[in-house]
């Protein structure tokens, strides 16, 4: 899934942020062990990406869609606490440091759209996390289950008879991001001006 993208300088400040500052989990069952291992990874790889972009190009807000998750808030958050995670620079495979980065990471399970988003608040002039969760909740009908100061959650119900699939949903969530970075003149200037939904990330050469 290619992400939306935008925000014209890369922050200075360090790319961290304590799991511990992640909202608690939200959810019924305990995830498995092995799918918490893979949720961490995949964050790393995210956050190690977002951050190539934001050095290359200035990028600083970001909707993607996660695949481990597959709907739980729990796995979301360790995708998101594999994100913000501080780099070790002696590690053989660089993960995470997208700690000061904006970012809503959406995954579609078999029965809902999970939705996580992190507004750092160095960025929040510039993007509130209550407009961006509000705005992209409404846009595919959903119900936020918490905003806290940096972080929220908010999901959407699948539903097949009303045409409600999770991962249309998904989908409809990132457009509805990428419009939202457009009205707030959030996405790069340049490069093709044929092509408004142009992908900052692949041009950066990163892959999702």
């Amino acid at each position: 899934r290619r992400p939306c993208t935008s925000a014209h300088s890369c922050p200075t400040f360090p790319l961290a942020v304590s799991p511990s500052s992640v909202p608690a989990p939200w959810t019924s069952n305990m995830a498995d062990p092995k799918l918490v291992k893979a949720a961490i990874k995949e964050g790393g790889k995210k956050g190690v990406d977002l951050d190539g972009v934001c050095a290359m190009g200035g990028v600083t807000f970001f909707n993607i869609a996660v695949d481990t998750p597959n709907g739980d808030f729990e796995l979301l958050e360790k995708v998101m606490e594999g994100a913000n995670a501080e780099v070790d620079e002696s590690a053989e495979e660089r993960k995470g440091g997208a700690g000061a980065i904006g970012k809503l990471f959406a995954s579609a399970g078999d029965n809902q759209l999970a939705c996580m988003v992190h507004v750092p608040k160095a960025l929040a002039e510039k993007l509130s996390l209550k407009e961006w969760t509000e705005t992209v909740c409404t846009a595919i009908k959903g119900d936020i289950v918490e905003i806290g100061e940096e972080f929220s959650k908010f999901k959407a119900d699948a539903n097949a008879e009303a045409g409600r699939f999770p991962l249309k949903m998904r989908d409809d969530a990132i457009a509805a991001g990428l419009a939202l970075f457009k009205t707030k003149g959030l996405i790069p200037l340049g490069g093709d001006s044929s092509d408004d939904d142009v992908n900052y990330a692949d041009a950066a050469g990163v892959e999702w």
